[in-house]
């Protein structure tokens, strides 16, 4: 126990450090009315969920396609995509998760791969209503895992699963306990509260932070498109709520991808959810496609549009 707790303890002490000599980063602090020209919201679990459209309108499309973000990201991460998913002719969905883009903000809720799946069907049944076509699920890194999650949950609604660079899981366990006491206990949550709003969430900080998962430090049009989000009031809470309150309300296990079409598809260069990760969920169910991008690190979908949304396409018209 004592082995465990003393390098969380250091941690926090260097972020008190590092945080002292932060300053805390301006944001509008509020959720806008209208974010894009296409943004819809819902309350599901008497939260109000963002998401985005593209095709609602289409009278024969193709399919539909959800696509969910990963960790501090938004609807924004899909920006290279989306005009190549209507082109195909397919009705597109961005969803974003609880807690981040322009979603609300709430220290209650669970943030479990599994309870976001239930909120995300709660989206989807009210989108649906009648219509009974299924769905294209498509995840990036710890929206990867949410995905995962959504098609596990309830696979008679999924068409096919397409998992870019994810944290996925064979089975989705619970968070140590130690570590929700310790993120729960209330000096320590103040100290993490602290640090990701004034030092994580700063400008410098988060495009080096982008730069370990592009390759390249990214401009700054690109930096404030994720940033502009994050500065709403609440972010730096969900951040820490990440690890408080997560415990799996739905055991899940990846068996149950056999039945599904599902597309692995991983930058090689990845360090920060290693191309490793992926090959284990594949020799645990070996139906699963694995297509590696050989220049790619952790964002393909950012840094190789072409090639990722041929890939992603060419998968979706092969299932569609």
């Amino acid at each position: 126990m004592f082995k465990f707790i003393r390098p969380v303890l250091f941690f926090l002490i260097v972020l008190v450090g590092s945080s002292a000599f932060s300053k805390k980063p301006e944001g509008n602090g509020e959720i806008p009315e209208r974010p894009y020209d296409n943004s819809h919201f819902q309350v599901i679990d008497s939260l109000r969920i963002h998401y985005r459209v593209w095709n609602d309108d289409l009278l024969n499309p193709r399919g539909k396609v959800l696509l969910i973000h990963g960790f501090c990201g938004s609807t924004f991460c899909w920006r290279n995509n989306f005009d190549t998913l209507v082109t195909a002719h397919y009705q597109v969905y961005a969803i974003d998760l609880p807690g981040f883009g322009y979603s609300e903000r709430s220290v209650e809720i669970n943030q479990s791969q599994s309870n976001r799946a239930q909120i995300i069907w709660g989206l989807i049944d009210s989108i649906d209503r009648e219509d009974t076509t299924r769905w294209n699920i498509v995840g990036h890194s710890m929206g990867g895992g949410t995905a995962e999650a959504v098609a596990l949950t309830r696979p008679e609604k999924v068409k096919s699963l397409a998992i870019v660079s994810g944290m996925v899981f064979i089975k989705n366990d619970n968070v140590e306990k130690t570590v929700v006491g310790l993120v729960n206990h209330p000096v320590y949550k103040k100290i993490l509260l602290s640090y990701t709003e004034n030092n994580y969430l700063s400008y410098n900080k988060f495009r080096r932070e982008l730069k370990k998962t592009y390759g390249f430090l990214p401009d700054s049009a690109t930096v404030n498109g994720y940033l502009d989000p994050l500065l709403i009031d609440g972010t730096a809470e969900t951040v820490v709520n990440l690890l408080a309150n997560s415990n799996e309300v739905t055991p899940l296990h990846a068996d149950g991808l056999k039945s599904l079409p599902v597309l692995l598809i991983w930058g090689k260069k990845d360090r920060t959810i290693r191309l490793s990760t992926g090959k284990k969920l594949k020799r645990a169910v070996p139906s699963v496609e694995l297509i590696i991008i050989p220049d790619a690190y952790h964002m393909p979908m950012e840094t190789h549009p072409d090639i990722f949304n041929r890939i992603l396409v060419g998968f979706l018209d092969q299932h569609n």
